[in-house]
């Protein structure tokens, strides 16, 4: 039996038929991701201002008295200890004014004496009727004027001795010493061409001067408390600076005070910490950036940093789930903490977050999770840190 071409032709199509019908594609391979457990703990946050150092105690130091200067016993720019001679007056002049205020002492006191011995003879003369009672009283009043004449002589002697001293002009504190303002010969002094001499700071410990805003303060207002009736031997180091070369300075420092009021201006308060300064490096009048804690967050989120991706304004992260897959989770981000951040949002309990090919893994896609070899997490608010170099915990995959 002959076939027509038309069914011919269809039935050569049908035999072909599976063999051009396409492979089904690969199964996607896993995406590698590296996770880390998600971390629930008290958190200390911190915020960050910028600040100008200034001196622990800041003197002009001055001449009390006018006169020559005569000698500047230190050079410029220097450290001193408390009680260095800084400068010296020519004390010839008080020297004699010393010498006759003394002089005027003595004659005031042999004058007292005399008086004392006539005002003996008086009264035994006025006990007897001898002389009149008018007598008697001249010469007792004029004994208890000569005793007062010896005590203001007495005090212009102090006085004098306190000028005298004031010609030598030395260090109030440990410090620094800055440029002098007058020259040898000089007439210094209250009466003199030049008063201050020069300015002197305490810079160990240093003051770090900032300015926080209401709401700020009002923020950290509980935990500033806090800290501030700490015994200033026990308090930890709590404030850290970064210096205009951006080093970040090596000792840390703690909250000393808070100013009185609000500056109605500016609707900032003043906040001053302490920063030890052994080696002297930090000085008045240099700016630096400080991070200082301002609030404590209980049972806070903590993830790392860099697992946090932000896509039109919002954030999000990824976590593994027991299935093997992805699952994106919005979050809002809060305080650094270090490299870890903390979040707010639907995290669970024990979840691993995607810290390394957040990017590949897309929601549902089988994952290949390592655990994440980074720095650990901060240490709760309280306890010490741990030693930078010791991994993070290994998650399981």
């Amino acid at each position: 039996m002959k076939l027509l071409p038309c069914a011919a032709a269809l039935l050569l199509a049908a035999a072909f038929l599976p063999a051009c019908k396409k492979p089904e594609p690969p199964a996607a391979p896993p995406v590698p991701v590296s996770v880390t457990p998600v971390v629930r703990q008290n958190v200390i946050a911190s915020q960050q201002w910028v600040g100008l150092l200034d001196g622990f105690q800041n003197a002009n130091i001055q001449a009390q008295v006018t006169g020559y200067l005569l000698t500047q016993n230190y050079q410029e720019g220097s450290l001193v200890k408390k009680g260095e001679t800084l400068f010296t007056i020519d004390p010839r002049p008080f020297q004699a004014a010393l010498a006759q205020a003394q002089a005027q002492y003595a004659s005031a006191v042999a004058k007292a004496q005399l008086e004392q011995l006539t005002l003996q003879k008086q009264t035994q003369l006025y006990e007897t009727k001898v002389i009149s009672e008018q007598q008697y009283q001249t010469s007792y009043q004029n004994t208890q004027a000569s005793i007062a004449d010896v005590a203001a002589a007495q005090a212009a002697v102090q006085a004098a001795q306190v000028n005298l001293e004031y010609c030598t002009i030395t260090a109030p504190f440990d410090g620094i010493v800055g440029v002098a303002q007058a020259q040898i010969g000089d007439l210094v002094g209250p009466g003199g061409r030049v008063s201050i001499l020069t300015q002197a700071s305490q810079i160990d410990p240093m003051k770090l001067n900032f300015f926080i805003t209401e709401s700020e303060y009002l923020q950290a207002f509980d935990l500033i408390e806090r800290l501030s009736k700490i015994p200033a031997a026990d308090r930890k180091g709590r404030l850290s600076i970064k210096l205009a070369d951006g080093t970040q300075y090596p000792e840390p420092g703690t909250y000393d005070f808070v100013n009185r009021q609000i500056n109605s201006s500016t609707g900032t308060i003043q906040v001053t910490g302490l920063f030890p300064n052994p080696q002297g490096v930090l000085r008045p009048g240099l700016f630096a950036g400080v991070t200082a804690p301002v609030q404590q967050i209980d049972n806070a989120i903590l993830v790392p940093q860099k697992s946090i991706v932000e896509l039109q304004g919002s954030h999000f992260i990824s976590i593994a789930l027991p299935d093997g897959t992805a699952k994106p989770i919005p979050v809002k981000p809060g305080p650094l903490q270090d490299q870890w951040q903390v979040v707010d949002g639907p995290v669970p309990d024990g979840a691993k977050v995607i810290v390394e090919g957040v990017e590949k893994a897309r929601p549902g896609m089988k994952l290949n999770a390592k655990p994440w070899q980074g720095p650990p997490p901060p240490p709760p608010a309280g306890q010490t840190a741990a030693p930078a170099s010791t991994p993070a915990a290994p998650a399981a995959s």
